[in-house]
């Protein structure tokens, strides 16, 4: 169960596990702020219906994407809502809706393309092109001189995802199976009526029980 941020290949694919809901409703991703604290999961009883209210999602979950030449990304514009059902006959449903703008700053190591560098202007008109063509997962976008580098405001175009699959507890872990695709464990931890789940488990190398990235809901 992946959540992907879409934008065109020149740019960023960056995957976000969940059940294909998460986010906030708030704008108040923390994608290109400072880390988030850490989650100890505690397990308990994800039975109900909740309501997504808040993500954090750790600037180190984005490595893989700008470690290669150094770009930056700013997620705190995105706004995602959404619901996820667990049900008493262990199956799920979720459905979320993301939209708003990211950020991506490139610096020049970035800006080259089979070996001939490109221009900040040359990149913009990529992005028009692609926005006249119908195939971009934005619905405008522009970049600028930033520097000796470029900066580049996409706004992501309202998309609405949903999921389904089955569930089980074990301990502090949520194993969540979507249909057609392999189970993943989730730490998760229920108190009162909140719910907060990891993301990317055990992809940031932290340890067993813990992390860096998560989502909260709220009991309905």
């Amino acid at each position: 169960m992946k959540f992907r941020f879409p934008t065109c290949s020149i740019l960023l694919v960056a995957s976000l596990l969940s059940l294909s809901a998460c986010g906030d409703d708030g704008g108040d991703s923390d994608g290109g702020g400072a880390a988030c604290g850490e989650l100890a999961a505690c397990g308990g009883d994800p039975t109900g219906s909740w309501t997504i209210e808040e993500t954090c999602l750790d600037p180190s979950m984005f490595a893989e994407l700008t470690e290669t030449c150094g770009a930056t990304i700013d997620i705190s514009g995105v706004e995602m809502v959404g619901t996820a059902e667990f049900k008493p006959d262990s199956t799920y449903a979720t459905t979320s809706t993301m939209e708003g703008p990211m950020k991506v700053v490139y610096p020049p190591s970035c800006l080259t393309m089979e070996g001939v560098t490109i221009t900040c202007a040359q990149l913009d008109a990529t992005m028009q092109e692609l926005l006249a063509q119908g195939v971009a997962s934005f619905s405008s976008a522009s970049c600028v001189a930033a520097g000796a580098g470029c900066a580049c405001t996409l706004v992501l175009e309202e998309t609405t995802t949903t999921g389904a699959g089955t569930w089980s507890v074990s301990g502090s872990s949520l194993t969540v199976q979507a249909d057609g695709e392999a189970a993943q464990e989730v730490p998760f931890c229920v108190e009162g009526s909140s719910l907060t789940m990891a993301i990317q488990a055990g992809e940031e190398g932290g340890a067993p029980g813990t992390g860096k990235s998560y989502m909260r809901l709220t009991k309905q």
